[in-house]
């Protein structure tokens, strides 16, 4: 997707209801930003009305292979949601209570708290719909 494209889409969502930008927003990670400590953790699933946790392993192929999708797709929804990333090993404590079995899995928190883990990689499109179902959820998106 070029940057044009990327663009229109952006803007093309804020149009369709985004509404007020800081009401789903306050603190914005980059996308695919490495989670370090759980002040971070908090800050990135509190600081906006939607947050997505990619939980990935160091030696996962498959986390490799799919960061980048988790990167492109994030950088669309930016400033809608946070698309952050939280190594199992140090987060495993969190990845046990949400069920992850493996990686990736990613994580979807609304407004704070854990709606649903989705397991193994997934395509760009499926990962859209999860957020833009979830940006709805919370009102960030209408439609």
């Amino acid at each position: 997707m070029d940057d044009i494209e990327r663009l229109l889409r952006k803007k093309a969502l804020e149009l369709a209801g985004r509404g007020g930008g800081a009401r789903c927003c306050v603190v914005s990670y980059a996308p695919g930003h490495v989670i370090t400590s759980e002040a971070q953790l908090k800050n990135a699933i509190m600081g906006c009305r939607v947050a997505l946790l990619l939980f990935f392993g160091r030696l996962c192929p498959l986390c490799h292979a799919f960061e980048p999708v988790f990167r492109q797709v994030g950088e669309m929804y930016r400033g809608m949601a946070n698309f952050v990333r939280a190594d199992i090993e140090e987060f495993y404590y969190l990845a046990d209570a949400l069920g992850v079995a493996g990686t990736p899995s990613v994580a979807v928190f609304i407004d704070g708290r854990p709606v649903d883990v989705v397991p193994g990689p997934v395509g760009a499109s499926q990962l859209k719909s999860l957020v833009e179902s979830a940006l709805r959820y919370a009102g960030c998106l209408k439609g």
